[in-house]
């Protein structure tokens, strides 16, 4: 379970975790999109707009998955029930992508976060059995596919939170200005103070990079040189997303692709290629996550 995480907007962690999602798809891996912003763009992109209205109509999206969890009756079997299976307009990756959208409800979710914690005597009662809620999503996910990856709102909201204490890893991505960057090192500390301890960073991908800029260019060599200021950012992936044409094209398109390079073309293709080669590297080196889950509350985490 891979999440895309900054607390800065508009750094591409949409266009990246559909892209991403689709690549993994096209190579026979069986991927799940997981959509937590309440804006709901990767699941109107994945599914469309009529097949997004549809899962709302059935009240069959995210808000409505973390609702039904937190019932007394909660059976993780029925996590499937909540899934858009086949989504992509890719033929040779349809097969293996599924997806759970959002919902602007999800808004309301803090709401039925805070009904729920009424029914305990204690906020610790609560928090252990949220926390076992998240390790209940996590082995679903794990053992139903090999990439779950989450697109998330540029902000801590109370589903962002759940997902923080059920995912394994998460990737930064950032456009390599200095806002963006300072936004990274802020959501690093704001992750460590609210206690997810288990939760792996992959790195820094560097998105929407324009080479004509020089100030682009000029900080991702001073990440690389390990420059005082930016020491503490996550390692950037050597494989960089440039702003490309293509590749908003090929997200805003209603046609339907046989193959991966027929909708991203030749260049795009290569480099998700790179990227997604990284990614498994990573996650290859790195211990093993689902071993390092806490059996106690975290204290600070979504109470």
């Amino acid at each position: 379970m891979i999440m895309m995480l900054n607390l800065k907007g508009g750094v591409a962690k949409t266009t990246n975790t559909i892209a991403i999602a689709e690549y993994l798809a096209s190579l026979g891996k069986k991927v799940l999109a997981v959509d937590a912003d309440h804006q709901s763009l990767a699941g109107e992109l994945l599914l469309g707009e009529n097949g997004l209205l549809r899962a709302e109509s059935r009240c069959k999206t995210l808000h409505d998955l973390l609702a039904f969890m937190l019932n007394d009756g909660f059976n993780a079997e029925a996590i499937d029930t909540y899934i858009t299976h086949q989504v992509s307009n890719i033929k040779d990756a349809r097969e293996n992508l599924d997806c759970i959208p959002c919902s602007h409800r999800i808004d309301e979710f803090s709401t039925n976060m805070a009904r729920a914690r009424r029914g305990h005597q204690t906020n610790e009662e609560f928090l252990s059995r949220l926390n076992r809620l998240r390790r209940v999503f996590n082995r679903w996910c794990n053992n139903h596919y090999d990439y779950t990856l989450i697109d998330c709102p540029p902000s801590f909201a109370i589903q962002i939170l759940f997902l923080l204490g059920s995912a394994d890893y998460f990737i930064v991505p950032s456009i390599p200005d200095r806002l963006s960057v300072r936004g990274s090192l802020f959501l690093l500390e704001r992750i460590r103070m609210r206690g997810f301890t288990r939760i792996r960073c992959l790195g820094t991908l560097w998105s929407m990079v324009r080479v004509q800029i020089r100030n682009h260019l000029d900080i991702m060599n001073l990440v690389k040189n390990s420059a005082a200021e930016y020491k503490n950012l996550p390692r950037p992936f050597e494989t960089y997303i440039p702003n490309m044409a293509a590749i908003a094209d090929a997200l805003d398109s209603q046609s339907e692709f046989p193959h991966f390079q027929s909708k991203y073309q030749y260049q795009a293709t290569r480099l998700f290629k790179s990227l997604c080669e990284e990614i498994m590297q990573r996650i290859a080196q790195l211990p093993n996550a689902q071993s390092s889950y806490q059996s106690t509350t975290e204290p600070s985490s979504g109470s």
